[in-house]
């Protein structure tokens, strides 16, 4: 790593600007990761800055840094990092109270690293004399965010100051990122199991969708090209679960809604979100899914459609690997739903939902 920094300049408005327009369009967290850390590298020149995912607990982390130092510093100080890591007191800092302000290695509430084991053996062997730090969202007992890496001249006003006004931006893309990871993600292992998987914001404009989501439910009348509204009627359950969505609530996956389009029945299924966009799962309505509609668990579906083939409790045992006992507490299960109290009974009522 170099060990010397180059001289500060102020960074003008539109050098700012195309540093964020790079970082939101990164297509995934490695490329946020790269893009960040070389953007603020940019406009704050440092010895380096480094993107950092740390679990303290386990003294697990993942880190980008730019400039890139090589595979072989890697190799050198990573397990030297992870084994004192909580020697940094930005890391205690921020898990500790939450704060999400810039900081700095000693600000009052942080503390310094100077002469622990931490700065013995990493920071102080690559220059690294002083530290701020900005955190982004992670889920308890992570911390996930951006360190840049000076000498002894450490961060004036103007440099906190430009850390700060870059951070809500950089939350921003960081979501926004991590919600199209998630999509791409999603999109693949749902399509593979015939779901169109669509991103649809708050006043139901469809934002993405995933590839062939549209060809897929064209048949059924249905337009949910990126930038299209979701229709009325035939869409309107699926606006009013995401319109009454509470934010306050834990997001969960709605249970399935039927939509009856001209080709046929579609199956819905809305997983909404606090900041949006909401994610709607759409495929075309299967046994399992007219079962699940009516109240039935997976399992309880499963056992129903066996039920309907004529099988025994034993036999439904056997097909499905549970013990008998167990295939019978699904089947009085499975009549409770369907509002039973017999086999034949419960065998017309699954032959009506199919």
């Amino acid at each position: 790593m170099a060990t010397q920094t180059v001289a500060r300049e102020s960074p003008d408005v539109t050098t700012i600007l195309d540093v964020v327009d790079r970082v939101n369009a990164a297509p995934d967290l490695a490329a946020y990761a790269r893009l960040t850390c070389e953007g603020i590298l940019q406009l704050l020149p440092s010895l380096s800055v480094s993107y950092n995912e740390l679990n303290p607990t386990i003294g697990r982390t993942y880190g980008v840094i730019a400039p890139d130092p090589g595979p072989g510093w890697f190799r050198t100080y990573r397990q030297v990092f992870e084994t004192h890591l909580n020697d940094n007191p930005l890391i205690g800092h921020y898990l500790s109270t939450g704060d999400t302000r810039v900081m700095a290695w000693g600000d009052p509430e942080v503390g310094t690293c100077i002469g622990t084991t931490l700065d013995r053996l990493f920071y102080e062997p690559n220059g690294i004399r002083s530290q701020a730090a900005m955190r982004l969202p992670a889920p308890p007992g992570i911390v996930i965010g951006i360190a840049v890496n000076r000498g002894p001249e450490g961060f004036d006003p103007a440099d906190r100051q430009l850390l700060s006004l870059l951070r809500p931006h950089l939350v921003h893309a960081y979501r926004s990122v991590q919600l199209r990871s998630d999509a791409t993600l999603l999109g693949r292992v749902l399509g593979e199991q015939g779901w169109a998987v669509l991103l649809v914001d708050a006043d139901g404009r469809v934002v993405r969708s995933s590839p062939g989501a549209v060809e897929s439910v064209a048949p059924y009348g249905l337009d949910i090209a990126e930038g299209a509204r979701l229709a009325a009627g035939p869409l309107d359950r699926i606006r009013r679960i995401m319109r009454d969505y509470d934010p306050a609530t834990p997001a969960a996956p709605s249970p399935p809604v039927p939509v009856l389009g001209p080709a046929g029945m579609l199956t819905a299924v809305v997983i909404p979100s606090a900041v949006g966009p909401h994610v709607v799962l759409l495929r075309a309505r299967s046994e399992l899914d007219a079962l699940r509609a009516a109240g039935l668990t997976v399992r309880q579906a499963e056992v129903a459609l066996a039920l309907a083939d004529g099988a025994s409790s034993r036999e439904i045992a056997s097909r499905l690997g549970i013990s008998p006992a167990t295939a019978r507490k699904h089947l009085e299960a499975v009549f409770s739903r369907l509002g039973v109290n017999h086999r034949a009974a419960a065998v017309a009522r699954i032959a009506a939902l199919r």
